[in-house]
């Protein structure tokens, strides 16, 4: 009895989910909320589910896929034994398999018959879920597994993605996207029902399925290890990326657990042609649409006549605009075909015909973003143009949302593209790029994409899922390739400022009530915050529409030049209510509430109160975009204006129609001269940025004054200012920590402290350094402080956080007292931080200066820990030893440089009794005639040391007054 009711919940979870999808059709493309992750030990272990309703016997299905396999031959009937084997035990498998080999429609269903093997009741209806990284390639893949059970999609086969699905409580193989498996792991961390996982094309690396199959890896291991996991790819681990396999397989348990397949497929020759002579290099095109939309045009007119048996023409070209484009131009010019576009956001009836019309008698043209590259059959392509791009997400460090760039697409990517003219007989492929361009400049695999893309949605996911700090991020879920630290660290902070997440003491983060509530939102976690804390009808639909357009990249007619989004959504509502634009959105609307379909409604039926809408857009997106607003600076170089934005850095504003002093910014993107560039905004008044400003004492340094100390009460959005009142001056902690802080921004100790002092002082520190330096070598039983040996590892690059930590320990006793940075005296902390015996030792050991023979006292400088002194040579007659320092027991010679009576050096030497014997005979018979008026004795070391002439030293003698010191006299009346 407790089985059939275990049984029977398992059933009302599964046809509940299916239900659902039927009844919305429309689940989340992104990250949805799951169950938290602490919950999943304490489910019980799935069964699979029992059911009374009718399904295909396996004899059916096996029939089918015979009458196929005679039919086609497709390779992968090859190895269907051996991954059917494989996954008995049960097991994962990782199974590779190229271009038109056939494993997106047959190996499912060869599962799907295998499952009455694997499972031992006979009422069971076990589900097949296959996981598509494209909405057109869902729908493509169902349809044709259907039609080879001779079926309907949505009996046996059926697909759900965002916006459209078509299942039945009969279907057993669905197709979805990451997104909708993502939704259906939060409705049931179980995944009652579900037998097998099939993740297709995960060559591609998206961030949806890279999660999703660390979460489900990680289902198997807790809760259901009756599970099947598959991961299929074209290219992902071929020779020249075996280290992806390695990484796939540990993901997947490791080798006891997941058996390796590779099919060869069916591949006919293919030629290749380059980039022809005229045609611009690639890295030309890429930054000018009207070049290579020109480009591929001419490309295509000459494919038309060298394509063989003149079959359709392929083109692959990197989103929408530009495909839309394309189609344009050709239809304009009446080429001898019939141009047809292909791209994830194009009407349903319009991808049908371009995947479908097969029996069409006219040659076609199907001008394709990169949809096409797998999974998407198209019979009767013999010829494929390649521009060699895509499009490829990537996190916008400005504002954390991402952005799709232009990029050139992998070389497995463009291998992949050329395969598509061979599926049925030899083809061609026309690349307008040379042979060098993709030998030097493409890659060969293109990055997984949670490496690079933007990753608050993901980790709002996680968060939800009960994974509540980074290391727990990277304990509990097993990603082939986990998210990188400083990446997790930017969507931290940017949920904490969104309040989706709080600060803890335990290094973990709390999940606010806030933070449950977007991640129930099928957009991104800013506009989520957006739609979630609009204040009344006119600021829900605006989220709404704003948010319906973000989802589609190539949303036509809301992607424009223009950077200002109140025309762009005023052209949106003014629209036709039957509009593809108004239909996404009333879509959309339906997944957040039934009164952000009635708002809109409301001004679609009256749109004389668009303005409404139009004046709070900025008041709109500023709870979610609080740290990116941004104040008007003045006029830019060569145009356009010059923005502040809150986090710290300023943009450029190419539009000269419109420069309002406050901006809500919600794209931006960085050109190759990395100025930063407002593509998105809307304008926001100061009443409304008051609204949500944060009042606080900020104590802050004045660059202009040597960084002086000072403290003001300011009323602030993020970096930028709105009002601000002077404050006495700052307690000692305060000009502590903003001293050290200023510290760290200036680079450090050595830098900040260093930079613009006079050259006497910085001479003075130097000097210090040295004199420690050379003690240390000479002297390494004592204890000298590391600040010294921490600070020559710094300014020679080879710095440790121990070296940084040590300064700035040496500092901070002094920061507390000092009025600014310039204030502070880098030679006096220094010399404050020896001993009182360290010091004597420096005094006697290594003077600062030495004695001369005739008693004056000259510097010594300790250069390259050789210590050096200079004098005129006369001053060290009657010297017999040549002067050292150092410690008693390890002292070495000081480098003596012998001057002329002129200053100039006639000799350097550290042993001086071997220069008088040796050498200063011929400087004294070389000297004496050019300053016959100074001494040269022949024996100098009985000689008087003296700086004095010989008139002088008579002089002396005879009891004169000293001869200079009266020159000194006059020279001073004279001065005065």
């Amino acid at each position: 009895m407790n089985t059939q009711r275990r049984q029977s919940c398992h059933l009302i979870i599964s046809n509940l989910w299916i239900i659902q999808l039927l009844l919305h059709a429309s689940v989340c493309s992104g990250f949805s909320s799951v169950l938290p992750f602490s919950r999943l030990q304490q489910l019980p272990s799935s069964r699979p589910v029992h059911t009374t309703h009718s399904s295909l016997p396996p004899w059916h299905i096996d029939a089918a896929l015979d009458a196929l396999r005679s039919q086609s031959q497709l390779p992968i009937f090859d190895v269907l034994r051996q991954a059917r084997e494989s996954l008995k035990d049960p097991q994962n498998l990782l199974l590779q398999a190229p271009p038109g080999a056939g494993k997106t429609t047959v190996l499912p269903l060869d599962l799907l018959a295998a499952a009455s093997q694997w499972d031992t009741t006979e009422d069971e209806l076990p589900q097949i879920i296959v996981v598509e990284p494209r909405r057109v390639a869902t729908r493509s893949a169902a349809q044709r597994m259907a039609s080879i059970l001779q079926q309907s999609t949505g009996q046996t086969v059926g697909y759900a993605f965002r916006g459209e699905a078509k299942l039945s409580k009969g279907t057993q193989v669905i197709v979805i996207t990451d997104g909708v498996l993502l939704n259906r792991m939060r409705q049931d961390p179980s995944l009652a029902g579900i037998r097998s996982i099939i993740f297709d094309e995960f060559h591609e690396r998206g961030v949806g399925s890279d999660t999703a199959l660390a979460l489900a890896v990680e289902i198997q291991r807790s809760l259901r290890p009756d599970l099947r996991l598959v991961v299929m790819s074209a290219t992902l681990f071929d020779d020249d990326n075996s280290d992806a396999k390695d990484k796939l397989v540990r993901a997947l348990g490791g080798r006891e657990n997941c058996k390796v397949l590779i099919s060869k497929g069916r591949q006919y020759p293919i030629k290749v042609e380059w980039a022809r002579k005229g045609y611009a290099p690639l890295a030309l095109l890429m930054k000018s649409r009207n070049d290579l939309v020109s480009t591929m045009c001419q490309a295509i007119e000459e494919a038309l006549h060298l394509a063989p048996n003149k079959g359709d023409i392929l083109v692959f070209l990197p989103g929408a605009r530009e495909i839309e484009r394309v189609v344009e131009d050709l239809t304009s010019r009446r080429v001898d075909a019939e141009v047809l576009p292909l791209y994830g956001s194009l009407p349903k009836d319009k991808q049908d015909y371009a995947l479908y019309a097969s029996f069409a008698s006219k040659r076609r043209v199907i001008v394709s973003s990169p949809i096409a590259e797998a999974s998407l059959t198209l019979e009767r392509v013999t010829c494929v143009i390649d521009s060699g791009l895509r499009r490829e997400p990537r996190c916008d460090t400005d504002t954390g949302m991402p952005r799709l760039v232009t990029t050139r697409c992998s070389k497995a990517s463009a291998r992949q593209r050329a395969g598509r003219a061979g599926r049925t007989q030899e083809g061609l492929c026309l690349r307008i790029y040379a042979e060098s361009e993709f030998e030097n400049q493409f890659a060969d695999h293109s990055p997984p994409e949670i490496m690079s893309t933007d990753l608050v949605p993901t980790l709002l996911f996680l968060s939800d899922w009960g994974c509540l700090s980074p290391a727990e991020i990277y304990d509990e879920v097993v990603f082939v390739d986990a998210p990188e630290g400083p990446a997790l660290k930017r969507a931290y902070d940017t949920l904490i400022a969104l309040k989706a997440l709080e600060e803890t003491d335990d290094d973990r983060y709390s999940f606010t009530e806030l933070g449950r509530s977007l991640v129930q939102l099928p957009t991104h976690p800013r506009l989520a915050t957006a739609i979630t804390l609009a204040a009344d009808a006119r600021e829900k639909l605006a989220a709404a529409v704003i948010s319906s357009a973000f989802l589609d990249e190539d949303s036509s007619g809301f992607r424009t030049r223009e950077p200002n989004l109140a025309p762009r959504i005023r052209a949106v509502l003014e629209s036709s209510r039957q509009s593809f634009q108004v239909k996404s959105i009333l879509q959309y609307a339906s997944r957040i509430s039934k009164e952000a379909v009635e708002s809109i409604q409301y001004y679609l039926d009256d749109p004389t109160n668009i303005r409404e809408v139009l004046d709070v857009i900025g008041e709109t997106l500023l709870p979610g975009f609080v740290d990116l607003v941004a104040e008007r600076k003045g006029d830019a170089s060569y145009g356009g204006t010059t923005y502040m934005l809150s986090l710290g850095r300023s943009a450029r504003l190419d539009d000269t129609r419109d420069s309002p002093e406050y901006v809500v910014v919600a794209e931006t993107t960085t050109g190759d001269d990395g100025i930063a560039r407002i593509r998105s905004y809307a304008s926001v008044t100061e009443d409304a940025l008051r609204r949500v400003a944060i009042e606080k004492e900020v104590v802050f340094t004045v660059p202009s004054r040597g960084h002086e100390v000072r403290a003001k009460r300011s009323l602030t959005v993020g970096s930028l200012e709105l009002s601000s009142t002077p404050l006495p001056a700052p307690t000692a902690e305060a000009r502590s920590e903003i001293l050290l802080e200023t510290i760290r921004q200036l680079g450090g100790v050595s830098t900040a402290l260093l930079q613009n002092i006079p050259r006497d002082k910085r001479t003075e520190i130097e000097e210090l350094r040295e004199r420690v330096r050379l003690a240390v070598s000479l002297d390494s039983g004592s204890d000298w402080p590391l600040c010294f040996a921490a600070l020559d590892a710094i300014e020679k690059g080879e710095g440790k956080p121990s070296d940084i930590n040590q300064l700035e320990e040496l500092v901070e006793p002094w920061l507390s007292s000092a009025e600014s940075l310039k204030s502070l005296n880098l030679f006096k902390i220094l010399a404050g931080s020896l001993t009182p015996d360290q010091i004597v030792s420096l005094d006697q050991d290594y003077p600062a200066k030495i004695a001369a023979p005739d008693g004056t006292r000259i510097p010594v400088h300790y250069s390259n820990g050789i210590p050096t002194a200079s004098a005129k040579l006369q001053q060290f007659f009657g010297q017999t030893e040549s002067p050292c320092i150092g410690p008693r027991n390890n002292r070495i010679p000081v480098s003596l440089s012998l001057l002329s009576p002129a200053g100039k050096e006639l000799a350097k030497t550290k042993n001086l009794p071997f220069f008088w014997k040796e050498t200063y005979p011929s400087v004294r018979a070389e000297m004496r005639g050019r300053y016959a008026k100074h001494p040269w004795p022949e024996n100098p070391m009985e000689a008087i040391p003296t700086r004095q002439t010989k008139k002088q030293q008579a002089s002396v003698a005879n009891g004169a007054a000293e001869p200079t010191t009266a020159k000194k006299k006059r020279g001073g009346k004279r001065r005065r």
